[in-house]
């Protein structure tokens, strides 16, 4: 890193916000310091250089945010240090940690497959349930776990707006002042070396008042909620007269499922729209003597077909797909059936593969975040989902949240973060290194998720009654019959953990 680079870039930075008599974006300074200049902003090392110098300066509270949180200003430091002929000659204490810190997050952004920009890590610090959450996002899959209320999909709602998902994000506040209040609340840092903070606006009242990001950048993806649609049989009301970009496709899918997220009403099911389009790509794919061959519908009727083989478990033993009177047939070694009367989990499966399918029909390497892909889905299905989508689409970023074990253990080259209370009662993430992949469910679900205890409730109570009753030092006729008892009631698999937890006790 050359810190005397960004040293010159900061004092620039620093004389650009001397000259703003009020509070600004910081990307402002910085296109003031290139005398307007905004093509800094697809620079990615002028992007990463701007960043860091930014940093320094709050870092050394030369800049500041403003009372009210929004936009910032040079300080009474500042203006001081604009005389000054060095800004870092004398080391802060936190600067050999700083660099340190700086070069790894870029070692691990120029090792991304892709130049593509994405999400490169999240830091939240006292808000909400979080007291410290730090997650660094994986080039490949990122899976965060943890009870329900932890926080996981109010994590990935906080990414939503890439997007361009609508996602809540209510607050409740009890300032009576009238005044609205705003502060930072964490930093979300980008692959092209930029960042930006996540600003919380304080008032009163419950309302919605997702997070701020005051330099946010575009990151090409797509959200898909956890909420899967219901399949119900509509027929076609008439044949496509033509065949839409896969662009127009996946908005008026999405515009489906958003209405239905967003507590309205459509005549038309998110599948519905799908087998239109389906319908009018196997229409117009080749053509005949009187309708001219589209190429793009080919290649969406050919293409998926491609990703469903890859995609479809295997024991589904899918062939192809086929148009009969206007309805999508799906068809496998041994039977025929149309789209709608899919299981719900083949139906999921669809779902999510026919919105990733084209959002990749214009952009190979982009992002998907996926709250709770595991539902609907049989566990065997659970098992194979995230090989079969890292098959399928292998220049896609993931970022799923998830309750399931068996999620959680698919792929060994992850990152993965488990979401859990602290002493104090408020939520830290923590990276699970070195999960064993031979664990049973019941194992992840107690070193990861952290339960207690995999068991029933009613198992549980009853060997918690049986262990009350033998003492410190059972005889051997004792210890035979609790072994008895339990296996009576189909627990004797938990006798030598028995066992071990009245060694311990004694």
């Amino acid at each position: 890193m050359d810190l005397q680079r960004i040293e010159t870039q900061a004092r620039a930075l620093l004389h650009a916000a001397s000259r703003y008599t009020h509070p600004t974006e910081k990307q402002a300074f910085a296109d003031l310091a290139a005398n307007g200049d905004v093509s800094w902003r697809e620079d990615p090392e002028r992007v990463r250089l701007n960043a860091r110098s930014i940093d320094v300066l709050e870092r050394l509270r030369f800049i500041e945010p403003a009372i009210n949180g929004y936009g910032s200003q040079i300080s009474q430091a500042g203006r001081r240090a604009l005389s000054d002929p060095a800004l870092l000659t004398e080391k802060a204490q936190w600067l050999d940690e700083w660099i340190e810190l700086e070069e790894l997050r870029e070692q691990l952004d120029l090792e991304r497959a892709s130049s593509t920009n994405t999400l490169s890590e999240l830091t939240i610090t006292n808000w909400r349930q979080f007291s410290a959450v730090s997650i660094v996002f994986h080039s490949s899959l990122t899976v965060l776990t943890g009870a329900n209320g932890a926080g996981k999909t109010t994590l990935l709602n906080i990414l939503g707006p890439h997007f361009n998902w609508p996602a809540q994000l209510l607050v409740s506040g009890d300032d009576r002042s009238g005044a609205e209040k705003t502060g930072s609340v964490g930093t979300l840092y980008y692959s092209n070396g930029a960042r930006t903070d996540l600003l919380q606006s304080h008032g009163s009242g419950t309302r919605n008042a997702p997070l701020q990001m005051s330099s946010m950048q575009t990151v090409p993806g797509i959200f898909i909620n956890s909420h899967r649609s219901v399949s119900f049989y509509q027929p076609l009301e008439s044949l496509p007269p033509r065949f839409s970009e896969s662009d127009t496709l996946l908005q008026q899918f999405s515009s489906e499922i958003q209405v239905r997220y967003a507590g309205g009403a459509s005549n038309h099911s998110p599948l519905y729209r799908m087998k239109e389009a389906l319908v009018a790509a196997a229409m117009y794919a080749y053509g005949n003597t009187a309708v001219r061959q589209n190429e793009a519908a080919r290649d969406v009727w050919e293409g998926y077909q491609r990703i469903l083989r890859t995609f479809l478990p295997k024991a589904l033993e899918f062939d192809r797909l086929l148009v009969d009177d206007a309805e999508i047939i799906l068809v496998t070694k041994n039977a025929e059936f149309p789209l709608e009367a899919v299981s719900g989990g083949i139906g999921a499966m669809l779902e999510l593969s026919w919105q990733i399918f084209l959002r990749q029909r214009n952009q190979l390497a982009f992002t998907v975040c996926i709250d709770e892909p595991e539902n609907h889905l049989h566990p065997e299905l659970q098992r194979s989902l995230i090989p079969s989508l890292l098959r399928a689409f292998p220049n896609v970023n993931f970022i799923v949240a998830t309750h399931s074990p068996l999620v959680v253990t698919a792929v060994r080259d992850a990152n993965v973060y488990a979401l859990s209370k602290g002493e104090d009662g408020r939520v830290r993430s923590r990276r699970v290194e070195n999960i064993n992949p031979t664990a049973t469910p019941d194992e992840t679900l107690m070193s990861v998720l952290g339960l207690d205890s995999a068991l029933p409730i009613w198992a549980e109570t009853e060997l918690e009654g049986l262990m009350s009753g033998l003492g410190e030092s059972p005889s051997a006729d004792e210890l035979r019959a609790f072994r008895s008892e339990l296996k009576r009631l189909g627990l004797d698999r938990q006798f030598p953990a028995a066992v071990r937890a009245i060694e311990a006790r004694g």
